[in-house]
């Protein structure tokens, strides 16, 4: 098994291959020998109980089946500890600590080390506005870099489109195709696609979300609205929906 200071980092760019990474080298993780130091892999999780946006670092976090669970001292976290779940492997026996917490969450996109033009991260199950210029000669390296031509010409395209990992690459998808992040000349996050979540979801496609939202022309308008509320998760109440109304019209 390869230690993790000679794990190639650049190919955690799912969360396929960062499952795999975790189920294998679950005893690093556990007992610190992964440090967030040594790598730039940051993730992108949701809190069901607080429906909000959190983000960490691999080291930080494991799976057990499709579930992602969090490993953190922050004390806001301690109603939600879930110490059965440290039975489910030997190696979590290391963590069983009562000043650390273990939380399950929802695994919400990684980090594709590009910004957009305000400077606001861009991860994995964002929906961009973006600007492209196709197969240019100088294509961004990420942060905010952008694509240009050094010949000048343009040949720009304009597209809204979820942002997922595709063969290694960062990619907009579009709908019968994609297009890597690094053509971009333009990017602003208009939201994330996390609008249609269910309570006791576990585990969500991003590239099924990327897809839906490319096929979801006969009613953009409401779905861009869905964008700015996400992570949302649609009111199933007649109370929750009245809750939903009144803070719409705030």
């Amino acid at each position: 098994m390869d230690k993790p200071h000679n794990y190639e980092f650049d190919k955690l760019t799912n969360l396929k291959s960062i499952k795999e990474f975790c189920y294998s080298h679950l005893l690093d993780i556990v007992t610190g020998i992964l440090k967030t130091e040594n790598h730039s892999v940051k993730v992108r999780f949701i809190d069901p109980t607080k429906r909000n946006f959190e983000y960490t670092s691999l080291g930080l976090f494991f799976f057990v089946d499709d579930c992602m669970y969090i490993i953190t001292t922050d004390k806001k976290y301690e109603a939600e500890h879930n110490p059965d779940i440290l039975g489910f492997y030997e190696e979590l026996e290391f963590l069983r600590n009562p000043d650390v917490f273990i939380i399950r969450v929802i695994f919400a996109g990684v980090y594709t080390g590009f910004r957009d033009d305000k400077g606001t991260r861009i991860f994995t199950g964002d929906a961009v506005s973006a600007k492209i210029v196709l197969n240019p000669s100088i294509p961004s390296t990420g942060g905010t870099n952008r694509a240009r031509n050094s010949s000048n010409e343009l040949n720009e395209s304009r597209c809204e489109a979820g942002v997922n990992e595709m063969s290694g690459i960062y990619a907009i998808i579009l709908d019968n195709h994609s297009v890597p992040l690094s053509w971009a000349t333009k990017l602003n996050v208009i939201g994330s696609l996390f609008y249609n979540l269910t309570m006791g979801t576990t585990e969500v496609s991003i590239q099924g979300l990327c897809n839906g939202f490319a096929q979801s022309q006969s009613d953009k308008e409401g779905v861009k609205k869905l964008l700015k509320k996400s992570p949302y998760f649609p009111p199933t109440t007649w109370q929750e929906k009245v809750r939903d109304l009144l803070c719409d019209e705030d």
